[in-house]
């Protein structure tokens, strides 16, 4: 069966919108930053920890306090995520991923017990496991740098001990984490 031509165009120019008018409402919404343009061909350099260590310590007392909001901004923010992800319903996955992390901090809580109130921040610790994620991967439609297996040190007396932070993104030249732990 041959198609019409006239419908073969409308299905070009159809597909040519969901390609296009993300990227422009995107572009309309979101101010992106110049670490995460689609057109960037090669990873700009990676970010520094920046405030890194002050947001860490706010994480350390929210799980010492059970009140995940201390440690709000160490999250990805929803805007930064919708602008990021090329997929069908990003705040339903956004909306997990958070409730992820603040059951995560009650979670860390909870296997504190009674040392939750003597923890103190230490510091924190980047891995060697980092990679530009280009445009695409992941169901991305921006790229960005990605740090896997970092490490959170903190102090109950005179004992180190180490919270996995499992993975974290940069926006522009900050870093935010969007998984605690393991995705699950």
């Amino acid at each position: 069966m041959e198609v019409p031509r006239a419908m073969t165009r409308r299905f070009v120019l159809a597909l040519c919108a969901l390609l296009v008018i993300p990227t422009f409402a995107l572009a309309q919404d979101t101010s992106i930053p110049e670490h995460n343009r689609a057109e960037l061909t090669e990873p700009p350099p990676r970010p520094g920890p920046g405030d890194v260590d002050e947001r860490a310590r706010r994480l350390v007392q929210a799980i010492a306090q059970d009140q995940p909001s201390l440690a709000h901004d160490f999250f990805l923010s929803r805007e930064a995520f919708r602008a990021i992800k090329g997929i069908a319903d990003p705040d339903g996955l956004y909306d997990r991923i958070f409730r992820m992390y603040e059951d995560d901090i009650h979670e860390l809580h909870a296997q504190l017990g009674a040392d939750a109130s003597r923890a103190e921040f230490v510091r924190f610790e980047f891995s060697r496991r980092r990679a530009w994620v280009r445009l695409r991967e992941e169901s991305n439609r921006l790229p960005y740098w990605a740090q896997r297996h970092n490490w959170l040190v903190y102090r109950v007396g005179d004992e180190e001990r180490r919270i996995e932070v499992r993975t974290m993104i940069a926006w522009d030249d900050r870093w935010y984490i969007t998984h605690l732990s393991e995705f699950r």
